[in-house]
Parts: structure tokens; sequence; C-alpha cells
């Protein structure tokens, strides 16, 4: 299949453009590929070992990289969620989670795209779709107890990781990029809580009309066409224009939860809604990665 077949005949044409380029540049590599893996000045050949320091640094890279980042500040004042208590506006109606409808639990699965991909409980998306209208109700009642009991399971944060590497040595673990497939119970919670999140963020009008990224209805040509025309207003206006472009390194291993679950209470985000969203993040990259020689 030729370059402008695949880009004509796919849903998701710059994904598919991005897929292209990488291949042409040689960046797509399968766990397979990987021959040895140098840690710490150890050469590891050995599959089961690569898939041992893998999961070793997948596991603690949030950690260490928030270490590096916020150390252990001596003044409070430093602190990320600190300015929050300061501000004498910031209270907001408390987020409850309300109970999900049969309705609800099946629109949030047609949502879902289908694919044949799974995790551990070997049940794909696409199974889980076509069986929707049997499995329903069960699902509303689970996804119900977990929102009132404010407890994520454990068991659903399990996933197989598939590194994906990104660029530079392909034998430095630091250069890859960690894929989790989550099983599809596990993608149907997190869609009820992303959902009933938005209601509250919609609701309070907590998210700032400048954040483009990861929203219904907004995209980053969006962002980029609102920056062209700020700039191209403030030259016509004979007006001085700058801009600071911030690439940050592992942005999203970067976020520290233990900050971000307590900056919640600001946001009207307390009580089981507080205690599902620190149950759900907690131990989230205690993940295995599978073994290839099984």
């Amino acid at each position: 299949m030729t370059y402008n077949s695949r880009i004509a005949k796919s849903h998701n044409k710059t994904r598919t453009t991005w897929n292209i380029v990488n291949e042409r540049l040689g960046k797509q590599h399968s766990l397979k590929d990987i021959q040895q893996l140098m840690v710490a000045g150890n050469c590891y050949t050995n599959q089961q070992d690569i898939v041992d320091q893998f999961n070793r640094y997948f596991a603690t890279v949030v950690d260490s990289s928030n270490s590096k980042k916020f150390g252990s500040p001596s003044n409070n004042n430093f602190l990320p969620y600190t300015y929050l208590q300061n501000i004498e506006d910031n209270k907001h109606f408390s987020m409850v989670f309300k109970s999900f409808s049969t309705k609800e639990i099946i629109s949030i699965i047609k949502s879902l795209k289908s694919k044949d991909s799974f995790g551990y409980d070997e049940i794909s998306l696409r199974i889980l779709k076509l069986s929707a209208t049997y499995i329903s109700s069960p699902l509303t009642q689970i996804c119900n107890m977990v929102m009132s009991s404010g407890n994520f399971p454990d068991r659903l944060k399990y996933s197989i990781v598939v590194p994906l590497f990104k660029k530079d040595n392909i034998t430095d673990p630091t250069n890859y990029r960690p894929i989790s497939m989550l099983t599809s119970l596990a993608k149907v919670l997190e869609m009820a809580m992303y959902m009933r999140l938005t209601e509250h963020i919609s609701l309070n009008n907590l998210m700032t009309d400048q954040q483009y990224g990861f929203r219904k209805d907004y995209s980053t040509e969006e962002a980029i066409f609102t920056l062209i025309y700020e700039v191209l207003n403030a030259l016509n206006d004979k007006s001085p224009v700058g801009s600071i472009f911030f690439d940050l390194q592992k942005a999203f291993d970067s976020v520290n939860h233990s900050f971000l679950i307590k900056k919640l209470p600001y946001y009207g985000i307390a009580g089981k809604a507080q205690m599902l969203i620190k149950s759900y993040l907690s131990n989230r990259y205690q993940c295995s990665i599978k073994n290839l020689q099984n």
C-alpha cells in the first residue's frame, strides 16, 4: 500500500502521517529489535533482563523526575499549590459523583475506538462494544460502586507495557516512552471519571480559555490560529511582540501526584471524589512488560 493510500484510508490522518515519517526516519522499533540495554554502565542482552530493566525504569521514572525538580523544599511558599491558599475567590461547588445510568455507560462504550488490542484480560474494545447491550447493567453497577466507594480497583491498574522508542540511542531506556495497554473495563471507568470531572470543571468554569489541549472542541490548530491572530494584530498596531516556548521533557511523567491531590479541594474536588482520584493515581506505574520468551 502506498503512503498516499494509507493516509487516504486513515481515520486519523495526522497520526498516520507521523507514523510514516517515523518509519522513514527509522524511529520505530519493537521490543524484539532491542538486542541490548545499557543501564548504569551494565550491558543487558538477555530478553528477561531487558524486560526487568524497563520495568524498573518505568516504575521509578516519575518519583525520580519529581525529586530532581522539587526536591524537599524547606519553605512552604515554594510549593506549587501554596498560592491557592492566598486566593480568597477560590471557593467552588463541591463535586459529587452522580450515579451513572445504563444509557450513559453504553454511550461511553460506544465512544471508545474499536481496537483489537487488549490488556491482560484479553478482552478487546471491539468485543466490549459488540457485547455492550448485554453487559451494560453489571458494568453500570460496578462503575457506581467504584464512584461511591472512592476506591479504584488495583487490578484495573495492571497493564501490558510496550516501550515506544523516541530518539537517539536505542540502548538507553530513558529514550523510550511507555505505552500502557489497559483492560477494557479500566478504560470504561477512566472515561466515566473523566465525564464527571469535565462536568464539574465546566460547571464551575475552572479551565482557562487558553487551554487548548485535551479538551472537547479545542485543538492545536485553534491554538496556532489564535497565536497568529494575536501576533498579526500586534504588528498592525505597531506594538512589540514577544513569545516564549517551552518543550518539557517527559511532561506527563513530571506531574507530581501528591501536589496534584493537595490542589483538588481548592477546586471543589474533595471527599469521595478526591479519594477516588488519589486511589486511581496511586501505584499508577506499577506495570509489567510481558516476557517475550514466554
